[in-house]
């Protein structure tokens, strides 16, 4: 009868659904990390386009680093002294400076100084009052774009212009440099030295790229956040585990940027470069117009170790298990020391600042946000865990004094 009476409940049981936490969804979870990583390497190109391409200040910036560059001093000094000859027939001019009985001395004077061109041009640039005028030459190139691209200004049209790099007032510096001074300068024609940045006919298209570069870094950021936060929720109670493995995503999609990084600059260098002279400075041009990018994959690896180091902090290592016992005394007695422990680091990372967004306000507000939240998750874990061992200490002395009661009973 017994026997009976109990098969029924061993079969309810054995059809009731198993309670405690759920499994998880360990590959939906997977490929969210992964398609999360993609878009991540994506987003950090989007960032550095956008600051790169779309801000003046870091348009001049970077410019200005162009020219601070030998190499690109270099080429840039031989199309300057190409454009002073090219648009001013020297020789005619030192024949009219020239007394009569000098003039035949033109030829080989002109010669001369075509070969000194590219050498004063080089001097005057590292010149800091040509790398001003540098500079203001960029800064006005690109408000001009960027008005053209937003549709136009008072000063600029939006239908039939163009948008150039006026390099005049470079190629009067050389000509004082090579000692002709204003003579030949006043023949200088209007656009000697202009570098077309935009044409019309691109306006559409630049116009086009320019609205999508501006949201996409916003929309992929998003989606980025969205896809590690469902890729953790997803993971049930592996929840710890999915937000280390967001540190590690984080990483590698930073390492993934600098490789490709390394790997298009190798193309680029390449399509450039029409002849060995030239690839230095077309190196040189990559790598500092990169710089920027490499400021936000270096963030990007940064902000995974972070994740990772409060994800394994959490952990059941045994560091990390004996490292939260050993403060759990000082957490118990004193909440408000381990935030003041959290702000000293917090601190010190700012004024270290390893990664750009420490830099920022925003930047700032928002790991200020994630440190507070980090502390105040260790802090609850840290006395949720001493309790449970005080309760089973409890438990086990209980146990103890049970037994050794029984123990005694026996013997009487």
């Amino acid at each position: 009868m017994a026997t009976e009476s109990s098969s029924p409940n061993a079969a309810e049981a054995a059809a009731a659904p198993p309670t405690g936490p759920k499994p998880g969804h360990p590959r939906v979870v997977a490929a969210l990390l992964v398609l999360a990583t993609l878009v991540s390497v994506v987003a950090v190109f989007s960032v550095w386009i956008n600051r790169q391409a779309l801000n003046t200040d870091n348009w001049v910036a970077t410019s200005t680093k162009l020219l601070q560059n030998k190499e690109v001093q270099g080429q840039l000094a031989i199309y300057l002294s190409d454009q002073l000859t090219a648009n001013v027939n020297i020789e005619e001019e030192l024949q009219k400076a020239l007394p009569p009985k000098l003039a035949p001395l033109a030829a080989p004077a002109a010669g001369a100084l075509e070969q000194l061109a590219p050498q004063a041009a080089e001097r005057a640039l590292e010149r800091p009052k040509v790398q001003e005028l540098w500079a203001s030459a960029n800064r006005a190139a690109h408000e001009a774009l960027l008005k053209v691209i937003d549709g136009g200004g008072p000063a600029v049209s939006t239908t039939g212009g163009e948008v150039t790099l006026n390099l005049g007032t470079l190629l009067g510096q050389i000509s004082e440099k090579l000692g002709v001074g204003g003579k030949i300068a006043e023949k200088l024609p209007p656009e000697a030295g202009e570098i077309t940045v935009l044409k019309s006919s691109q306006l559409s298209t630049v116009q086009s790229i320019a609205k999508l570069i501006r949201r996409l870094p916003i929309v992929l950021g998003l989606l980025m956040v969205l896809l590690y936060g469902l890729a953790i929720y997803l993971a049930g109670p592996r929840r710890r585990e999915a937000l280390r493995s967001v540190g590690v995503c984080l990483f590698i999609a930073g390492v993934l940027t600098l490789i490709l990084r390394g790997f298009v600059g190798n193309e680029v260098v390449d399509a450039l470069a029409k002849s060995e002279s030239v690839k230095p400075a077309a190196e040189a041009v990559w790598s500092i117009g990169t710089s920027l990018l490499v400021t936000v994959a270096t963030s990007v690896i940064a902000f995974g170790i972070l994740l990772f180091a409060a994800a394994w902090l959490a952990g059941p290592t045994r560091i990390a298990t004996g490292l939260r016992r050993e403060a759990a005394p000082y957490v118990e007695e004193h909440r408000g020391g381990a935030y003041t422990v959290a702000g000293l680091v917090f601190l010190a990372l700012i004024a270290w600042a390893p990664i750009h967004a420490l830099s920022t306000a925003l930047g700032i507000v928002l790991f200020a946000v994630l440190f507070a939240l980090g502390t105040e998750f260790i802090c609850r874990q840290i006395v949720r865990e001493s309790a449970e061992l005080v309760a089973a200490g409890t438990a086990d002395g209980m146990s103890a004094a049970q037994t050794d009661g029984r123990t005694t009973a026996a013997k009487t």
